[in-house]
């Protein structure tokens, strides 16, 4: 065997072992990959989640605020528009005062009941009255939110 006979061997071995070498390191290191994306990717999904709730909250709340402004500003035909016409048959049948001496409110709790319906608790301050204590439910439709139902807490 000549030398560059050797030579020609020993860099064809050099080139197999240097691309067994980076192809068992290209399989372990898609391995570990794979063990990391398993592990983290529900917690990426539960917090996606948890982040989308949580737009669909404030997009609640922001209708709720809305409604309730007119509501503190006496505007009866501003104040319709957030309403569905349960809300609507709910105040027709005095089941809560839509207007009133309605001084300020404060929102004191939510809570998603379903997909795309919230339940909210609100303290109202009134001149008159006092304070009173409402719980409204809000339901999604058509992309927006808007006033379902009204009740009296308690």
């Amino acid at each position: 065997m000549t030398i560059k006979e050797f030579d020609k061997n020993g860099v064809w071995q050099a080139m197999i072992i240097a691309l067994l070498l980076a192809t068992t390191g290209l399989v372990v290191l898609g391995w570990q990959y794979r063990q990391l994306e398993e592990k983290r990717l529900p917690a990426l999904e539960k917090e996606i989640a948890r982040q989308s709730e949580e737009i669909e909250r404030r997009a609640a709340q922001s209708a709720l605020e809305r409604f309730m402004s007119a509501r503190v500003n006496r505007n009866e035909a501003q104040a319709t528009l957030y309403m569905t016409e349960n809300a609507v048959e709910q105040a027709r049948l005095g089941s809560f005062a839509l207007l009133n001496d309605y001084e300020g409110f404060r929102v004191l709790n939510s809570e998603k009941l379903a997909e795309e319906k919230f339940l909210f608790t609100v303290e109202i301050h009134s001149k008159t009255s006092g304070t009173l204590v409402e719980i409204i439910t809000l339901t999604k439709i058509l992309g927006n939110y808007y006033i379902g139902s009204v009740q009296l807490a308690g």
